[in-house]
């Protein structure tokens, strides 16, 4: 957030750094797709600035044009590089709000308890499932999530298939509340910190992998007649993304949360007597492992899902190299602009 910068988003991972010898960000993107792919990203920014520029309390620094925008736009092409320019923008925006949900639970905008957290995850449940929009939206990092929130919800509910994920996504954002409620617990130090295992099954919801991924389906799938049935099919593969998508983001974000005393696969495994060196290399062995089970569990989904295999599979194989070489927040629309130059046929 705006104010919190020197403390949060000014911290760099050195070891990481070194440990990963500066992986090319864009490692997860085919070559073949490369210059559509930016294009498509660079394309979608300015109407999802304008979505977004009225809550600047978003970015960490801010300025839309610096904070994770360029980057969420890029998530959502690499995934998905045949979709509608409105869809990119919409998953975009998605993103960049749930980063911001996730900087307010993890209190990075401000204290909050568990309890709050947990509000905070059924607010925007409630919302989504069609609670009156607010009309004023205040300086406040939570009210401008929240009013984000409500305007991205009812852009949402205008695709033909979204209402039928509303409940599902509903339950997962309480899911996923809980799941950031334990982690600041964990924090806080109110309870013990959690075995690796423990923190693991955590993580794979506190990612919000599910929750991005169900509003996917609604925003770039057809209209099932029966939307549990259609996702039940994907859960492993969604389990096995997201575990793969929460250590690499562990791995580039260990000196960030060493310093918020929150734990992190990379830190429990240090607590339990590894070098830090020893403990990246441990996760990205793991890292290694999950992918080829994500590869399997893709393989074994029903014809009718082959799509959203292959774009879990972009979407996977983008993060891990984007996390593999940089974080999130500071990729510039000037920078994805550049990229486009340097990969445009």
């Amino acid at each position: 957030m705006a104010d919190l910068v020197p403390p949060y988003f000014s911290i760099h991972n050195d070891l990481a750094d070194r440990l990963l010898a500066q992986s090319d960000q864009l490692a997860g993107v085919p070559q073949r797709d490369r210059a559509d792919v930016l294009k498509a990203a660079l394309d979608s920014v300015p109407e999802a600035m304008g979505l977004l520029g009225a809550y600047p309390a978003l970015f960490a620094d801010g300025n839309s044009t610096a904070s994770r925008l360029a980057f969420s736009c890029l998530l959502a092409a690499a995934t998905f590089p045949h979709a509608r320019r409105e869809q990119i923008v919409d998953l975009g925006t998605l993103s960049v709000i749930l980063f911001a949900v996730d900087d307010i639970a993890d209190s990075s905008a401000g204290d909050r308890t568990d309890r709050d957290v947990i509000a905070l995850f059924r607010r925007l449940s409630s919302v989504l499932s069609g609670a009156p929009l607010v009309a004023d939206v205040g300086p406040h990092p939570m009210e401008q999530a929240i009013h984000a929130w409500q305007t991205w919800c009812a852009r949402f509910r205008a695709y033909d298939g979204a209402d039928v994920y509303v409940p599902m996504l509903m339950e997962e954002l309480e899911r996923t509340g809980g799941g950031m409620a334990r982690e600041r617990v964990w924090a806080t130090g109110a309870e013990p910190w959690p075995s690796y295992e423990e923190y693991l099954d955590n993580g794979v919801l506190t990612i919000l992998y599910h929750a991005w991924w169900l509003a996917a389906l609604g925003i770039c799938g057809p209209r099932p007649e029966d939307a549990a049935a259609y996702w039940r099919p994907i859960g492993p593969a969604n389990d096995l993304g997201a575990a793969c998508v929460r250590l690499a983001n562990d791995v580039r974000t260990f000196e960030r949360e060493r310093s918020e005393g929150k734990p992190n696969s990379v830190l429990i495994l240090e607590r339990a007597g590894m070098s830090a060196e020893a403990a990246v290399e441990r996760v990205s062995a793991h890292i290694v492992e999950l992918n080829a089970e994500f590869a399997t569990a893709i393989a074994h989904l029903p014809a009718e899902l082959r799509w959203v295999g292959e774009a879990q599979h972009r979407c996977v194989t983008f993060s891990g190299g984007w996390y593999r070489a940089r974080d999130t927040h500071a990729y510039t629309v000037r920078e994805l602009a550049a990229d486009v130059d340097a990969h445009g046929s």
